[in-house]
C-alpha cells in the first residue's frame, strides 16, 4: 500500500505532465524504456507537484474559516497527508488541472523559445537546425493541411499499376509500430493527377520498407480542380 501511495503522490503528477506533452505533439526522438520513463516522470514531478501544492495551499488559506486543513510545505507533510483518501482524490484532481495548464504554457510559448535557443547554438557550431518536430514522419505527415500523395514501391516507381494515389485522411502517430496512411477519394485524385500532370513537390523514402510517398503540389491540385469545375460549368451552360 505504501508503494501505491508513493506512486500516486510522487510519480503520477510527472506521468500526467509527460502524457500531456506527448498529446500536444512534443515527442522524444525515440520511445523511452520503462526505466527512462520512470526517471523522466520523477523529474517532472517537481514542477507538477510544487505547482499543485501551491494551488492546494492557496485553497486551504482561503478556506481557513470553514476548514481545519493545514497547508503543506514539506515532503514529510506530503507523505503524512497521503494517508488520507480525501487528500489523494483532491491532489489527483488538482494535479490533472495543473499539469494540463503547465503543459499548454510550455507547448505554446516556452518550447518554441527553447528550440530557438538550441538552434542558435547548433548554428554557431555549424550544425543543421532541429526541425519543429522530432521525426521526418511527423514533419511531413502530421500537419493539418490536406495532402494528395502517391504511394508505391521504390523498385516500381514510375509504373502506374504499382502505386496508389489519394488524399491523406489519417496517418500513424509517432510511436505506432508500423507506418500507415489512410487515403480518401483514390479514383478521383488518380484521374486528376494523370489528366493534369500535377508536379511532385516532395518525395518521402522509407529505406527500411522500400516504399516511397510522392507529395503533389497543393496549389496545382487546387488549380486543377478549379479548371475541372469551370469545364463542367461551361459544358452544362453550352448544352442548355
Amino acid at each position: 500500500m505504501d508503494n501505491l501511495l508513493g506512486t500516486i503522490v510522487f510519480i503520477l503528477p510527472g506521468f500526467l505532465m509527460y502524457f500531456w506533452l506527448q498529446s500536444f505533439g512534443i515527442n522524444p526522438v525515440v520511445k523511452h524504456t520503462p526505466g527512462e520513463f520512470t526517471a523522466i516522470s520523477a523529474l517532472l514531478w517537481l514542477p507538477a507537484s510544487f505547482s499543485t501544492l501551491l494551488l492546494y495551499n492557496g485553497v486551504v488559506s482561503l478556506s481557513k474559516k470553514i476548514s481545519k486543513a493545514d497547508a503543506i510545505w514539506s515532503i514529510q507533510g506530503l507523505k503524512d497527508k497521503s494517508g488520507s483518501l480525501t487528500f489523494l482524490i483532491m491532489f489527483l484532481l488538482l494535479s490533472s488541472v495543473v499539469t494540463f495548464v503547465l503543459c499548454v504554457i510550455w507547448a505554446k510559448w516556452l518550447y518554441p523559445i527553447q528550440m530557438k535557443l538550441i538552434n542558435r547554438i547548433r548554428k554557431w557550431r555549424g550544425i543543421a537546425n532541429f526541425s519543429k518536430t522530432p521525426s521526418v514522419w511527423d514533419e511531413v505527415f502530421t500537419n493539418s493541411d490536406p495532402q494528395v500523395v502517391e504511394i508505391g514501391k521504390i523498385d516500381k516507381m514510375g509504373k502506374e499499376d504499382g502505386s496508389i494515389i489519394g488524399c491523406i485522411n489519417k496517418a500513424s502517430r509517432t510511436f505506432e509500430p508500423e507506418r500507415y496512411l489512410n487515403l480518401n477519394d483514390v479514383e478521383f485524385f488518380t484521374d486528376l493527377i494523370r489528366n493534369h500532370k500535377i508536379k511532385v513537390s516532395q518525395i518521402f523514402y522509407d529505406t527500411k520498407s522500400g516504399t516511397y510517398v510522392k507529395i503533389y503540389d497543393p496549389n496545382e491540385i487546387k488549380d486543377a480542380q478549379l479548371k475541372d469545375i469551370q469545364a463542367i460549368s461551361s459544358s452544362s451552360q453550352s448544352s442548355n
